[in-house]
């Protein structure tokens, strides 16, 4: 009897102090209540931020190599311009960088609806989520295309089949007017889509990893370095004028003499056969070092350079004698 009156004293002095404390009356089980309502939110927002986190780092990724990704650095820098000079002070410069944002929404979509088109295509397709779900599988798949690729290349060179392929890097070069594939690069499917009865043979082919992104391509520059050979005509100066502004791997096939070229810098060697080719694209696709093959092309980067400023200072001191 004595344990059960001290027991309700305790409760009841319990009670008493948990009243005081929060002074809302509340009991034990409203705490719990509380408590597991807020670990529920908290489970809810921890699940909303790693989304938000996702679908940002996707989006990133999308646009890395793009004219898109600079956009976005500068949005980056605009919105921090903002935030400083509201805490700073400086009212002149808050006021005209408040009044941008209200139209830089409109002209951002104007700008930049092509890409905005793609990236929401992209989001759509069932590849997108696949791969973002995916473990890395390292190199072997884009070892095994790199065997296919220069089986295809080599038979097209025996048989006189003219091809441009174009191997992705870091930088996107996929410009959006070709024939959309994703597909995996086999030696058949270059070879079929190269032979000159095929309505795509007529543009190159862009690879991405291990796959056939985009087939017919058109790109809207090509190489006016006074140093490409005047054997080498638009297809040749197309994959080195693309190499001239990304990271790419540009491997040409003439038609005329069979000979296969590769373009990496904007720089080129002719006449690779196919063991060379083959240790070309490992280095420069798996391994870590800077392509060696630029101490023995017959431009290098650094002349390019050279030779395009000397043609402009050229230009310009013409424009003045006239």
């Amino acid at each position: 009897m004595a344990s059960e009156v001290y027991l309700k004293e305790a409760v009841a002095c319990f009670s008493l102090e948990w009243c005081i404390i929060y002074g809302r009356g509340k009991k034990l089980s409203d705490w719990l209540r509380i408590a597991e309502h807020a670990a529920a939110r908290g489970v809810i927002l921890a699940i909303d931020t790693l989304l938000v986190a996702f679908l940002i780092y996707r989006l990133l990724l999308l646009a890395k190599g793009t004219r898109a990704y600079q956009v976005l650095i500068g949005l980056l820098v605009f919105v921090l311009a903002l935030y400083l000079s509201d805490a700073l002070g400086l009212e002149t410069i808050h006021w005209l960088l408040d009044r941008m944002t209200t139209l830089g929404p409109v002209a951002l979509v104007i700008l930049f609806f092509p890409e905005l088109r793609r990236v929401l295509e992209t989001i759509g397709r069932v590849d997108f989520w696949r791969s973002s779900l995916s473990v890395p599988s390292g190199s072997e798949p884009i070892q095994r295309a790199i065997n296919e690729v220069v089986s295809a290349v080599q038979q097209m060179a025996r048989d006189r089949i003219g091809a441009l392929i174009v191997w992705e890097r870091k930088d996107r070069v996929a410009e959006g007017n070709g024939i959309e594939l994703q597909a995996e690069a086999t030696s058949p499917l270059l070879r079929t889509i190269f032979y000159p009865g095929s309505p795509l043979h007529d543009g190159a082919v862009i690879l991405r990893k291990s796959q056939v992104v985009e087939a017919a391509v058109y790109f809207p520059e090509i190489s006016q370095n006074p140093e490409i050979p005047h054997t080498m005509h638009t297809r040749h100066r197309a994959g080195i004028g693309i190499t001239e502004n990304s990271d790419c791997i540009s491997i040409i096939v003439s038609e005329e003499t069979g000979q296969i070229t590769v373009a990496v810098d904007g720089a080129w060697m002719q006449n690779v056969d196919a063991d060379h080719l083959r240790r070309l694209l490992s280095d420069l696709l798996t391994g870590e070092a800077r392509p060696h093959i630029l101490g023995r092309v017959g431009v290098s980067l650094s002349n390019v350079r050279k030779n395009r400023a000397e043609r402009n200072a050229h230009q310009r001191t013409e424009e003045k004698t006239a």
